[in-house]
């Protein structure tokens, strides 16, 4: 009989990253749980091996793909070695806080074992992107989300919520940027089998976790979501979602690496050979399921393409070169040119809709939120904390010597006990 858990890492060139989470999960106080660890480095002295072979973690199996592969390719290559009954994918930036696993096992069993789990994410964010791991912000979710308190939901409602797009991907709450994916969550071994079977594989490009999702909420009968966060996420500057809106010649590489290359990629985006935005990378990846297994959720292009151009015309935005900025702006115009009329004076209208001053969106909100915290002093803020009741303490975000130091200041008194 396997673990109730699986927790695989996919990961390339972290190992220190590898390294924290292992030392973070030596902390969880329960052991029925298996790490996978698919390490696809090209570089042997970036590999995470010995880090595996060393931690104190009880069941690691540290796995590699026979040849260095794409990101999607190394996803789907570690899950033949997943043997738990709920399976967890983390990107090697995320951390399962302590205590977690016992909550979301005993939620699971109140819950009469539903196929897809789903909880939120906490923050934290390195004051240097030089030191990922060391002084920072953490930033736990809001009081309202955070309790042991847990609800259904119906898959198929949330796939035609993503499809249709209704808010971009930053202006999305936590719980709805969260709900469904399995880097949020946990998919039930029996789900994933029936997918795999359905679909040929659980990952498919571009993005494995919007994939993933696609194809788990199509077949998943049950969901829950949980009211708060099983992991923290490390904000940088090197994943591929922040490389796409920052770093164009980053972006073009990642889609080089996929199987197939950039050549195969490109003409099938939303936007066809527009890489720089995010937007347009999940976009295809709703629309080339869609097409390919004849799914049948919702999806709304207008609004798609509106965050599309919102992303290429951001203000401030940063190009590799100026040849590829107006190369990229050509190929967008080119698009836009070809609509249907009804569908390009929808999208005007979604994007006049948008840029009118009545309520600044969740994003600005939440950027002018940290702009005050940034501001106040750190004497200030323990003066703050002195004045706010215990147990209400964690639900704004506080600064800490090190990811671990803040985590592990979280380590559960006992399995089942209410966190502080």
């Amino acid at each position: 009989m396997g673990p109730r858990f699986s927790i695989v890492y996919p990961t390339r060139h972290r190992p220190e990253f590898v390294r924290q989470a292992l030392r973070i999960l030596e902390a969880q106080g329960y052991d029925d749980f298996q790490v996978v660890v698919s390490d696809n480095y090209l570089d042997p002295a970036l590999s995470c091996e010995t880090i595996c072979r060393e931690t104190s973690v009880a069941n690691v199996t540290y796995v590699r793909p026979p040849r260095p592969v794409g990101m999607v390719e190394n996803w789907n290559h570690s899950l033949q070695f997943a043997t738990g009954d709920y399976l967890l994918y983390l990107t090697d930036k995320m951390f399962v806080l302590p205590g977690a696993l016992g909550d979301i096992e005993q939620t699971i069993e109140a819950s009469a074992r539903p196929e897809v789990v789903s909880w939120t994410s906490d923050a934290y964010n390195p004051a240097s992107f030089g030191d990922y791991l060391g002084y920072g912000v953490y930033v736990p979710v809001s009081p309202a989300v955070r309790s042991r308190r847990w609800r259904r939901y119906a898959p198929a409602d949330e796939l035609d919520r993503r499809g249709r797009a209704a808010v971009s991907r930053g202006e999305q709450s936590s719980a709805d940027y969260s709900r469904g994916k399995l880097v949020f969550g946990a998919y039930r071994r029996d789900l994933v089998e029936r997918v795999v079977h359905r679909y040929g594989a659980l990952f498919h490009d571009i993005n494995p976790d919007y994939t993933s999702m696609l194809l788990a909420l199509t077949e998943a009968r049950d969901a829950i979501e949980l009211g708060m966060s099983c992991v923290i996420s490390v904000n940088t500057d090197i994943s591929n979602g922040h490389l796409s809106d920052t770093d164009d010649a980053a972006a073009y590489r990642f889609l080089d690496s996929l199987a197939g290359g950039a050549g195969r990629i490109l003409p099938t985006l939303l936007v066809p050979g527009l890489y720089v935005s995010l937007h347009n990378w999940v976009a295809h990846d709703f629309v080339a399921l869609k097409r390919a297994f004849d799914l049948s959720f919702e999806f709304d292009a207008a609004n798609w393409i509106a965050y599309c151009i919102e992303d290429v015309q951001r203000p401030g935005r940063r190009w590799s070169d100026p040849r590829v900025e107006v190369e990229q702006k050509a190929v967008l115009r080119t698009f836009l040119e070809s609509l249907e009329p009804a569908l390009a004076a929808t999208v005007e209208a979604r994007l006049a809709a948008r840029a009118a001053p009545a309520t600044a969106p969740p994003s600005v909100r939440r950027s002018a939120r940290g702009a005050v915290h940034r501001l106040l002093r750190p004497s200030w803020r323990r003066s703050l904390r002195t004045l706010v009741p215990k147990p209400l303490r964690r639900a704004t975000p506080w600064t800490a010597p090190s990811i671990e130091a803040a985590v592990l200041s979280m380590r559960p008194r006992a399995p089942g006990a209410p966190r502080t």
